[in-house]
Order: C-alpha cells, then structure tokens, then sequence
C-alpha cells in the first residue's frame, strides 16, 4: 500500500491532478516540436552546405592557403640565399651595414628609454 492509498482525494487535488496532466501532455507536445524544428533546422543546414558548395569552397582555400605558404617559404628561401651571397661577396661593406643598423637602433632605443623615465622629484 502506498501512502497516497490513505489520502481522500479533494476538488483540488483532483483539479491538481489534471492540471499536472494536462500540463505533462503540453510539455511532450512542445518537446516533439522542439525535436521536429531541430530536425528541419539541421536539414535546412545540410542542404545550405550543398547547395551554396560551402564545402568545395572551404576546399579551394585551403588548397590555396597551402600553395601560397610554399611561395612565402621558396621566397623567403631565395632572399635568404641572396642575402648570404651578398654578405659572402662582401663581407667588410656587410660589417658596415650591420654595425650602422645596431647604432641606430641604439640611439632609437636611447630615445626611447629617456622619454619614458619618470621624473625624480
């Protein structure tokens, strides 16, 4: 025997009842919608990919990403070669260069550092 087997049913217990019922059929009904919309959705999706080629395309550019990530590579392989070259062919003139570019850049960076100090009161 249950506990509720004891319990005399009411007007508004049985009004709770249906109420409970009817709310229980409500919410399945709104679920199988939900899942039927989510179905359409996703369907709608699919078929959006397909038609519009999205996935050729995303293919395309990827293919093109790679083939342009190989020309920067063989580029920057070249400039590399012809910077070594250069250097090798003549190194005191690279010497000056480089050591022209470290001044430079030391004197920028001097700049810098003295702008940005704070001031000492």
């Amino acid at each position: 025997m249950n506990d509720t087997d004891f319990i005399p049913e009411t007007p508004d217990t049985a009004a709770l009842k249906r109420d409970f019922s009817k709310l229980r059929s409500n919410l399945d009904a709104v679920k199988d919608k939900l899942g039927t919309n989510a179905h359409d959705i996703l369907d709608r999706v699919a078929d959006f990919i397909d038609s519009s080629h999205l996935g050729d395309r995303i293919d395309n550019i990827e293919d093109e990403l790679t083939r342009l990530g190989g020309k920067i590579k063989d580029t920057s392989r070249d400039a590399t070669a012809r910077v070594e070259s250069e250097i090798s062919a003549k190194p005191l003139a690279s010497i000056a260069i480089a050591f022209g570019v470290g001044l430079l850049a030391a004197s920028l960076l001097r700049r810098r550092t003295t702008i940005v100090k704070p001031v000492v009161k």
